[in-house]
């Protein structure tokens, strides 16, 4: 398991209805760092609803082959400020 502190970058797909299925775009919290790539099945719905546009995100989960990052659990922060 690996750990991402990062905010997020207002990016978001519906990849799969059923199973629930989301994309996440983030990006570094601090620099400007490439952006990552996430993947979330399991409380992708709660993720969605608690998304607002430059939040900060607890990640936890591991890269697939694709270069993807993951998401088994995450904790949605208050906004930063740009």
């Amino acid at each position: 398991m690996e750990t991402l502190t990062v905010k997020f970058d207002n990016q978001t797909k519906i990849l799969k209805l059923d199973p629930f299925m989301l994309y996440v775009r983030v990006k570094p919290r601090h620099g400007n760092g490439q952006p990552t790539n996430c993947i979330i099945v399991r409380h992708a719905l709660t993720l969605f609803y608690q998304l607002k546009p430059d939040v900060q995100l607890a990640l936890y989960g591991h890269y697939n082959r694709r270069h993807q990052f993951v998401i088994h659990k995450f904790m949605v922060g208050q906004t930063i400020a740009a």
